[in-house]
């Protein structure tokens, strides 16, 4: 059987939802700011009842820009991001547009070699998931155009055009060890990668100053991830309590700079012959679904994340529409989520 398959264009959609051809093309094309609601609801019925799918090619030479945004993240190993990009994708495409998704190791000259390929396929805007400590090697991408919206950082360099999305990271850091402090305990670590990004930084320091103001000993770990580990910082977490042990480490209550981190921390603890809570406490932050599933399951700090990724794609959108726009710092603040890993130390 010869089957013919039917191609719809920007004139079929039109026709479908009884408005214009140049309507349309303000839809595809994210010019929908004055649109009447139900105008723009009829369009996009259209678009789906047909299976439209525009021509990227044809848009670009038309427009100079295609209808995707970019997402630069360390690794989308990281269950983390693997969850924030889902989430970014699924309001990105409500709005009509598709995700370009690129792993940069935190590394700095590959965010910006990232940033640079995909303007150059036409991409108007990125979401910037990294929160390295510098922003200076996108200032030239930014100044030639390209929207960009730093996702889980506050502002370093406040005369570049961008827009900041994050949560409260100094006081997850404080919610974690004020719980622990609560519990008793007076010897707390926080346990961290290297310190490379700015919300690392903030979750130490607003943990340590909670200790300060109440006279706990606190003290910090940083543990490099395996040159061989390409996966989650989880091993990272596991060898620093083996670490930890070995240098006869006092510390009751621990604080995982993430919850991955936190994970292969307690793994590790136990591995070294403790029992948790009943000999350490370990917390951590972001709250993940995975922390609902080890054993014991495992106290976090809640970063909403659904709600953050709704607000980094608007303003990475109103952005690209309104590139003078006056940056905007959009602050989410943190849960304490108490769970079988955190408990009151042995001595009281």
């Amino acid at each position: 059987m010869n089957l013919k398959k039917t191609t719809f264009t920007i004139q079929s959609v039109a026709r479908l939802a009884q408005v214009s051809a140049s309507t349309v093309s303000n839809v595809l094309n994210g010019r929908e700011s004055r649109m009447r609601a139900e105008t723009l609801a009829r369009v996009k019925q259209a678009i789906h009842d047909l299976g439209f799918q525009p021509n990227q090619a044809a848009l670009r030479l038309k427009t100079g820009h295609v209808p995707m945004i970019g997402l630069l993240v360390p690794s989308i190993a990281n269950p983390f991001f693997g969850i924030l990009a889902r989430g970014i994708e699924d309001v990105a495409a409500a709005q009509g547009y598709g995700l370009l998704l690129c792993n940069t190791s935190a590394d700095a000259e590959r965010e910006r070699n990232y940033a640079q390929a995909i303007m150059a396929q036409g991409v108007r805007g990125v979401i910037v998931g990294s929160a390295l400590q510098a922003q200076e090697h996108l200032q030239t991408l930014i100044e030639r155009g390209l929207a960009v919206v730093n996702l889980d950082r506050t502002p370093s360099q406040r005369d570049l055009p961008i827009d900041f999305v994050s949560l409260d990271n100094r006081r997850a850091g404080s919610l974690a060890a004020e719980h622990l402090l609560s519990l008793g305990h007076r010897r707390i670590v926080f346990v961290s990668a290297p310190l490379r990004s700015v919300n690392r930084q903030a979750r130490l320091d607003g943990a340590r100053e909670a200790c300060e103001r109440s006279g706990a000993a606190f003290e910090y770990h940083i543990a490099e991830v395996p040159a061989a580990s390409s996966g989650p910082v989880s091993e990272l977490g596991f060898n620093a309590a083996c670490t930890l042990h070995q240098q006869h480490c006092d510390a009751t209550g621990y604080i995982a700079m993430n919850d991955m981190v936190g994970i292969g921390l307690m793994a590790g603890l136990r591995h070294c012959g403790y029992s948790i809570p009943e000999d350490v406490s370990v917390i951590g932050i972001d709250d993940l679904f995975l922390c609902r599933f080890v054993s014991p399951t495992m106290s976090s700090v809640r970063q909403p994340l659904d709600e953050m990724a709704r607000a980094a794609v608007e303003r990475l959108l109103a952005r690209m529409k309104n590139h003078d726009e006056a940056p905007q710092q959009l602050i989410f603040q943190p849960e304490l989520v108490i769970r079988a890993s955190t408990a009151a130390p042995r001595n009281g």
